[in-house]
């Protein structure tokens, strides 16, 4: 996989000469969208293990066996 770093993207200019879009052939758009893809994942693991974390630290947990027991009570 290319690195995004090492594209050569070509510019869309206006009349005046500012840069207003980017052109970037097919692959490295793909890459893009699965960098963010696996980007997304990390932040949201990172956000799952802190929420974990403060659940288990204030005592607002149960064990896998709690969890079943209740669930097996409930039917």
């Amino acid at each position: 996989m290319e690195t995004i770093t090492n594209t050569k993207p070509q510019y869309l200019t206006n009349e005046d000469g500012d840069k207003i879009a980017v052109v970037i052939d097919l692959e490295t758009y793909q890459n893009l969208l699965e960098e963010l893809d696996e980007l997304r994942c990390e932040k949201g693991y990172e956000q799952a293990i802190i929420e974990t974390e403060t659940e288990m630290a204030s005592g607002d947990s149960i064990t896998l066996e709690q969890y079943l027991a209740n669930r097996q009570g409930k039917k």
